[in-house]
């Protein structure tokens, strides 16, 4: 079996390996995120000068891609936290004082 050392540093790589997911994830939110902004909000759209009416089905179809890819990336990122400090702390020395 595989010391609890050894299974740390494979959690520690493992959240490592995670980061890079984790910020495409964000980055394609963020776009949905501005792709939504640019399509249904009517500040947005004025100041940018478009003052065509703003399609709901498009809109409903934004928003739910845009919640889609917010739990992705929640789900990504509390997979990279937990996995970096369960590893930490099973490398962590464990310090056993007995008196």
């Amino acid at each position: 079996m595989l010391s609890d050392t050894a299974k740390g540093f494979a959690l520690v790589f493992c959240s490592i390996a995670l980061l890079p997911l984790s910020l495409d994830f964000m980055q394609d939110h963020d776009d949905a995120e501005n792709e939504f902004e640019r399509e249904c909000d009517p500040v947005f759209r004025a100041l940018t000068g478009n003052n065509s009416a703003v399609d709901a089905e498009i809109c409903s179809q934004l928003e739910e891609d845009r919640s889609t890819k917010l739990i992705l990336f929640t789900i990504s990122l509390a997979t990279f936290v937990i996995t970096g400090l369960i590893g930490m702390a099973m490398v962590l020395p464990i310090n056993q004082n007995q008196t």
